[in-house]
C-alpha cells in the first residue's frame, strides 16, 4: 500500500490565507483571531523560518522582512509579516500599535508578554498612569494578538540562546501613529517611525 505525502503548510499559502481574510472580513477582531489560527498552523511547520532567513545555528540577531503586501490590510493597505531574532533578555518599553492589530507567534524560544492599561485616581493610584494588568509566556508555537490601542511589552525570557518571533502587523507600523509609555516616570511619547 503506497503512502500519500501530505504537503506542509507554506509561508506562501499563509500569505494567500491572510489576503483572503482581508478580502472577506471587515471586523478587525475576527481578522486577528483568524490570522492567529493560520499563524499557529505555519509555526508548526519545522525548518521554514531558518530556511527563509538563512539562519545559522546561533546568532543572526535582528529584524527581517518576510512579506509586505500593499494590496490588503487593516485599517489601510500594507500588512507586513516579519521575523525578529531576539537576544536573551531583549525587551522594549510598553507601547501600543495605534489603529492596527498585531499577531505575535513564537517559532522557537520563549517571550513574556505584559499587558498594560491606564489607571486613574480612584483606581488605587495617585495620578493617571499605566499599570500592568496581566502577563503570560509564549513558547514554541504559541500565538497571541493585540487589538488596536492595547498596550503591551515583550521580553525574551529564553535563558540561553535566541528566540525566533514571527509578527504580523495588519498595517505596517511605520505608517501609523503609535505611542510608547514609560511606567517608571509616567511619560508617553509618539514612537519614531
Amino acid at each position: 500500500m503506497a503512502q500519500t505525502q501530505v504537503a506542509s503548510y507554506t509561508m506562501e499559502a499563509f500569505v494567500e490565507d491572510v489576503n483572503n481574510v482581508f478580502r472577506n472580513e471587515t471586523d478587525p477582531h475576527i481578522q486577528a483571531k483568524t490570522v492567529t489560527a493560520y499563524l499557529k498552523k505555519l509555526l508548526a511547520v519545522p525548518g521554514w523560518l531558518e530556511e527563509k532567513l538563512e539562519l545559522e545555528e546561533e546568532g543572526g540577531f535582528g529584524r527581517f522582512s518576510l512579506h509586505l503586501d500593499e494590496e490588503a490590510g487593516h485599517p489601510g493597505n500594507g500588512w507586513w509579516l516579519m521575523a525578529s531574532v531576539q537576544k536573551p533578555g531583549q525587551d522594549n518599553l510598553p507601547h501600543d500599535h495605534g489603529v492596527t492589530w498585531v499577531v505575535y507567534g513564537v517559532y522557537k524560544g520563549a517571550i513574556q508578554q505584559r499587558k498594560w492599561r491606564w489607571a486613574f485616581p480612584g483606581e488605587g493610584v495617585d495620578k493617571a498612569q499605566i499599570v500592568e494588568h496581566g502577563r503570560f509566556i509564549q513558547e514554541d508555537g504559541a500565538v497571541a494578538y493585540f487589538m488596536p490601542g492595547e498596550i503591551h511589552d515583550t521580553l525574551n525570557v529564553q535563558e540561553e540562546g535566541r528566540s525566533l518571533v514571527v509578527r504580523l502587523e495588519s498595517q505596517k507600523l511605520d505608517r501609523v501613529t503609535r505611542f510608547q509609555y514609560n511606567p517608571e516616570d509616567g511619560s508617553m511619547k509618539v514612537m519614531d517611525r
